[in-house]
């Protein structure tokens, strides 16, 4: 695609005498968009038409016109009434025969600005639908994101649910674990209660039974000596 704005290449060809379709072609062959083009063909016409209406202010006075001397125009008349009719049979069917190429360079003329506008409508609308299709597929993008976070802040909660729940059930077996341990250490006691005064009971007897052996060796160690 050319940069930069044809305008002053479309006001030359305007001043060579090319008509709206050879520049629109000329220009498209330059490898300007439609939208270029349309721009600067407005452009050019306007610029045109302003120094069209300030030329009559700043080109001073205007032109004279020459009168023609009264035996000019009685030459003048002469001439016109003494042409033969051909002539100007001739002059009527030639100016009868230029006004449809005249007409028919308009149309085309016309016609081509009209598929310029057209192929520039076109183009803006493609880069709308553009604009648009990237506006979708962004929008798209952010709700296929938000999706995934969801599914991850639902799994984040779900893990978090089942390690707060493996807490509380390591903390309630540790309570029961804690419970009968001193459930163990209640029956424990029991026993000591019931066991200890026997065994203190078996004890002391054990005790009085070694004092009575060792007054009885004694007492025979007296006997055996004296004798």
């Amino acid at each position: 695609m050319a940069s930069g704005s044809p305008m002053n290449d479309i006001m030359e060809m305007k001043q060579r005498g090319l008509s709206n379709n050879e520049i629109i072609q000329n220009l498209q062959r330059q490898g300007y968009s439609n939208t270029q083009i349309f721009d600067a063909m407005s452009q050019a016409d306007t610029k045109i038409a302003v120094e069209g209406n300030m030329q009559p202010i700043s080109g001073g006075q205007p032109p004279r016109q020459s009168y023609p001397m009264p035996q000019q125009e009685s030459e003048l008349d002469q001439e016109i009434f003494t042409q033969p009719p051909m002539e100007e049979e001739r002059q009527q069917q030639s100016s009868n025969y230029q006004a449809p190429q005249q007409d028919t360079s308009f149309d085309e003329n016309q016609v081509k600005v009209e598929e310029l506008v057209e192929a520039v409508i076109e183009e803006k609308w493609e880069e709308l639908v553009k604009d648009v299709n990237k506006i979708v597929d962004w929008k798209n993008k952010v709700e296929s994101r938000v999706s995934e976070m969801e599914v991850t802040l639902a799994g984040l909660r779900e893990n978090f649910s089942d390690l707060q729940r493996a807490i509380l059930s390591k903390v309630n077996d540790y309570d029961k674990h804690i419970q009968e341990v001193g459930s163990e250490i209640q029956a424990m006691e029991k026993v000591f209660s019931k066991v200890l005064p026997r065994f203190t009971e078996n004890i002391n007897e054990l005790s009085s039974i070694a004092e009575k052996l060792k007054k009885g060796k004694n007492e025979n160690k007296k006997g055996a000596g004296s004798s």
